[in-house]
């Protein structure tokens, strides 16, 4: 059988719907057989993962989602088959969540003056022992009646301007690279041309990427159109990087992002998973 791939998922130790042995069980299910359980800014949902993953003939690859930041732009940074043990990681996420934490604190405050009421409590309540994500601030605003759904709530809300933004000051994207590269692992710019930034900036961005230790990007995502798919393509090709894919699954509720449901690699490309 012909390894199936999805390189970017999610479950409830950051944002996702499922638990990771849910979201094994669901992989497993749908055929595919190569995993890696990317969740933001930690990994402990991976154990879980892993145990399940045994059981269901899955080949896990151990993986990070990083917040990271170039030019001023939140980036993204996939960090894939890195050792869970690797203080570096370990350092990465303890860091990254006491900031993801002050960004909650600073969101609730900021609803809250706009009458919004318990926004703060709810995330951390829906993260459970997870780490709180603008997802769950989603969430809560929508059940609440704040808005008819995710796109609209992250409009009116959660983006730069709104009334639920905070800012926040993530690592560069050199410490965040030499981060995922001292854990043994491949760096992957995740799904690169959802970034609001001109193609000069992002041609930019991806080659300091190269010359700071990334090995790829993600050309195959659960967002992509056939032209994003060349668009990608063509930057792997020019920066001669691997190329990677992933669904980004959260839930069954965001139908862009479904696993099993993304195209092959277009041809010509060198696939990330040769690299370990």
């Amino acid at each position: 059988m012909s390894p199936i791939f999805d390189l970017h998922t999610h479950s409830t130790a950051s944002d996702g719907a499922l638990s990771p042995k849910l979201l094994i069980e669901k992989a497993s299910a749908i055929g595919i057989n190569t995993l890696a359980l990317t969740d933001h800014d930690t990994i402990a949902g991976l154990s879980e993962a892993q145990i399940a993953a045994d059981k269901h003939n899955i080949k896990l690859i151990n993986g990070i989602e990083l917040s990271s930041q170039w030019n001023n732009k939140t980036i993204h940074i996939v960090g894939l088959n890195i050792n869970v043990n690797s203080e570096a990681i370990i350092d990465a996420t303890i860091h990254l969540n006491q900031l993801r934490e002050e960004r909650a604190i600073k969101m609730g405050e900021k609803l809250r003056k706009v009458g919004i009421e318990g926004a703060y409590e709810n995330a951390k309540r829906l993260a459970g022992n997870g780490t709180v994500t603008r997802q769950h601030f989603s969430t809560f605003l929508v059940e609440n009646g704040h808005a008819k759904n995710q796109t609209e709530v992250f409009k009116r809300y959660l983006v730069k301007n709104k009334p639920g933004y905070a800012s926040v000051e993530w690592p560069g994207l050199e410490e965040t690279v030499a981060q995922i590269t001292s854990a043994g692992g491949v760096a992957v710019i995740a799904h690169p041309l959802r970034y609001k930034m001109t193609a000069t900036k992002l041609r930019n961005m991806i080659q300091e990427f190269k010359v700071l230790g990334g090995k790829a990007i993600e050309v195959v995502t659960g967002h992509n159109q056939s032209k994003e798919i060349e668009t990608a393509t063509a930057y792997a090709k020019r920066y001669d990087i691997a190329a990677s894919v992933g669904s980004d699954f959260h839930s069954s509720n965001t139908p862009w992002s479904q696993l099993g449901k993304l195209v092959s690699l277009p041809a010509g490309l060198t696939p990330v998973w040769e690299l370990w």
